[in-house]
């Protein structure tokens, strides 16, 4: 049940004070590792959302790697801004040009699965002290009754589970006998193959089909019938 009461909806804002910065360095290493390295996308995207980034720029920049993955586009400097340029990106002030070449262009010594799994949890911790602040502002209220302040506080927990299970999702990774275990009730590549091969014989050789006076017999074996007694 969603609470009545007005409550603080989860952010993604960067945190101001110490660690800000360091959040959106990891952020910049990251999108600095998927420009240079793009295929380790396709498996960070299942658990890495744009929204987990802390920075406006940085979401628009990854929404912008994604896209030009999904479409088998080459990923590089150039390609990115135009992405964003053609996303609306850099005439909302969020990014100019010269900063997306910048990020395009960051040394990255790491691994952006490392990167990636930094970025999700500085948006772990926020999605908590967010929810932290919903259940304390819905403890606060004196008109809740028991049973509606647990409802109430189990439905601000609800984005903090969801981020949780991405965040177990991202220690897990991929499985690794997914894409090449093949399933137990299809026949071996070489007996696939074989029974392939027998199917599309008879259409290849495109042989006609016996005429009725292949049934029939010979004409000198009907003669012989009518001259004998």
């Amino acid at each position: 049940m969603e609470p009545n009461t007005a409550v603080p909806e989860p952010t993604a804002t960067a945190p101001a004070g110490q660690g800000a910065e360091r959040v959106l360095a990891d952020e910049e290493f990251l999108l600095g590792a998927l420009t240079a390295h793009p295929e380790q996308l396709s498996q960070m995207a299942a658990w890495l959302h744009p929204g987990d980034f802390a920075d406006p720029g940085h979401r628009q920049i990854y929404r912008a790697l994604g896209a030009l993955r999904h479409r088998g586009e080459p990923v590089d400097e150039l390609t990115v801004l135009w992405e964003c340029q053609r996303r609306g990106a850099l005439a909302d002030g969020s990014l100019d040009a010269e900063r997306v070449r910048r990020i395009c262009h960051v040394p990255v010594a790491g691994s952006a699965d490392y990167f990636g799994e930094q970025v999700l949890d500085s948006f772990l911790l926020r999605t908590a002290a967010t929810s932290a602040q919903q259940v304390h502002a819905l403890a606060d209220d004196n008109f809740l009754a028991p049973g509606q302040l647990i409802s109430h506080a189990r439905h601000a927990l609800v984005p903090l589970d969801e981020v949780s299970r991405r965040r177990a999702a991202a220690d897990a990774g991929p499985e690794p006998e997914a894409a090449t275990t093949q399933p137990p009730d299809l026949p071996p590549p070489a007996r696939a193959a074989a029974a392939r091969a027998r199917s599309t014989a008879p259409r290849a050789e495109n042989k006609a089909p016996p005429s009725a006076a292949a049934s029939s017999p010979a004409p000198s074996a009907r003669r012989s019938r009518r001259s004998s007694p």
